[in-house]
Order: C-alpha cells, then sequence, then structure tokens
C-alpha cells in the first residue's frame, strides 16, 4: 500500500506532473460535486445545478493551483535527488564512473546473467609524469586517458575510474580473445593522446589486465584481473595480458591475431 501510494506521488517528469495534476484536479472535483450536490438535494434542490457549476469553477481552480505548486516542487526534489545520485556514482575529472559507480553497474548487470570480462588499466610510470612535470600534466593526462576510454568504448560495455591512475573496464558478450583484442585497441588508442598541454617527447602508456568474472564474485574476477595487470607491469609495461578462469591463479599472455587492425571497441 505504500509503495503504490510513493508510486502515485512520484513525479518524475513534467508529462508526469500534467496528467497526474489532471487526475488528482478531476477526482478532487468530483467528490467536491457529489458532496455538494447531495447537501443541496436535501436543504435546497433549486440550487443544485447553480452550486454544482459554481463548485465545479471553485474546486477546479483551488485543485489545479495547489496541486500544480505541490507537483512541481515534487519533481524539483525528484531531478535534485537524480542530479546527487548522479554526481555520487560520478568521478568529477573524468566523467566516468566513480569505483562506487563502476562496481554497482557491474554487480548490476552481472545479476543479469550477463557474461562479463573484467579489465584493470593502469597508466604506465605515472608518478614518474607527476614528479617529473608536475601534477597539471597528470591532471590532464588523467582527464585525457578518461576521455579515450569513454569515446573508444560504446554500450553494452562501460568503464570507470577506481582509483588514482587506475581504471577499469567492463565487456559484456565477448569471448576471451574478443576482449582481449578490444582491450587492445583501447590501450593502443592511449598512446595518440597529445595537446598543447601535454609535454614534447612524453607518450602516455597503460597496462591491461583481463580476467572473465563467469560464475565467480566480481571482486574475485577483480583480483585476478588486477594480477594479471601486475604481470603486465612486470613484462615490461604498455601490454594486454587476461589470466583465464581454467587456469587458476596463473596468467597468460593473449598476443593479437596476425593482421589485426586497430578499432574502436562499439
Amino acid at each position: 500500500m505504500q509503495s503504490m501510494f510513493a508510486n502515485l506521488t512520484a513525479i518524475r517528469s513534467r508529462r508526469e506532473m500534467r496528467i497526474k495534476v489532471a487526475l488528482a484536479t478531476l477526482g478532487i472535483v468530483a467528490v467536491t460535486d457529489g458532496v455538494d450536490a447531495l447537501v443541496n438535494l436535501y436543504t435546497q434542490p433549486d440550487r443544485i445545478w447553480p452550486s454544482f457549476i459554481q463548485t465545479t469553477l471553485i474546486a477546479a481552480a483551488m485543485s489545479l493551483l495547489f496541486l500544480g505548486l505541490l507537483a512541481r516542487s515534487n519533481l524539483r526534489l525528484f531531478e535534485l535527488k537524480e542530479r546527487f545520485e548522479t554526481l555520487a556514482l560520478t568521478d568529477i575529472q573524468t566523467g566516468l564512473l566513480n569505483r562506487r559507480g563502476f562496481f554497482a553497474s557491474l554487480d548490476r548487470v552481472k545479476a543479469s546473467g550477463a557474461d562479463m570480462t573484467l579489465g584493470v588499466i593502469d597508466i604506465d610510470h605515472f608518478k614518474r609524469i607527476n614528479d617529473t612535470y608536475g601534477h597539471l600534466v597528470g591532471d590532464y593526462v588523467i582527464a585525457e586517458v578518461g576521455r579515450s576510454l569513454r569515446e573508444g568504448m560504446g554500450a553494452p560495455h562501460f568503464v570507470g575510474r577506481v582509483g588514482g591512475e587506475e581504471f577499469a573496464l567492463a565487456l559484456n558478450g565477448m569471448s576471451l580473445g574478443e576482449a582481449a583484442g578490444a582491450a587492445d585497441r583501447l590501450r593502443t588508442r592511449l598512446q595518440d593522446i597529445g595537446g598543447s598541454r601535454l609535454p614534447p617527447g612524453l607518450k602516455v602508456t597503460a597496462s591491461v589486465g583481463l580476467a572473465r568474472i563467469g560464475e565467480d564474485e566480481v571482486m574475485s574476477g577483480y583480483a585476478r584481473a588486477d594480477k594479471a595487470l601486475y604481470e603486465a607491469k612486470r613484462r615490461g609495461r604498455n601490454l594486454t595480458i587476461s589470466a583465464e578462469l581454467d587456469l587458476g591463479d596463473n596468467v597468460v599472455a593473449l598476443s593479437l591475431p596476425s593482421g589485426a587492425t586497430r578499432r574502436d571497441t562499439n
């Protein structure tokens, strides 16, 4: 009963506001007219129709006024709630999902039964970039990596920033080889980052670790992807490495097929 009342009073759009205000006004006018007609029927029958018209106009005007103001306030509160919830799940610097938003989205998609591959992306030598060129350049690199990853992906895949220079991506419905190829193309895109704010000679690269989630818990898959990431770092960085589920704690490097061309992940 409470949830039904909450749904009736919730205002999520201007169209919904107009419809609910109109329906509520009709209901109030109908009840008011009914009571007024019943009273006049026993007290002054000759006044039923004049009183009916008068009551209808007054009830309609007052209902539209007060219900309209109340509905507008309700809509405004809903819009603010949506905005704050979006901000709570968004990384301000990159516009991507933040850690909370990414894992909430990952849990939701996994609960639907989707076949997911989780990737962890870490910018190579980021501390050296900060120490050598300053934090403004580091912030620019973070923002540009976020932009490049966002532009290189499309639904049903998504990406988030889960740490300082660490990003995570979720690839939906891909085989292990397809996911490795897609992640490698995203990694290669990062080498094209440039602009006047990037010092000459500075090339941005990243390492990527992948793991299938399958039936496992999300954080277990993340741990394997993170382990694959550190294997990529150990092997010299600027690599994509995937941890296969059936190999347990082992990790294997997946090379792209010969002749594979670079393109965006869609």
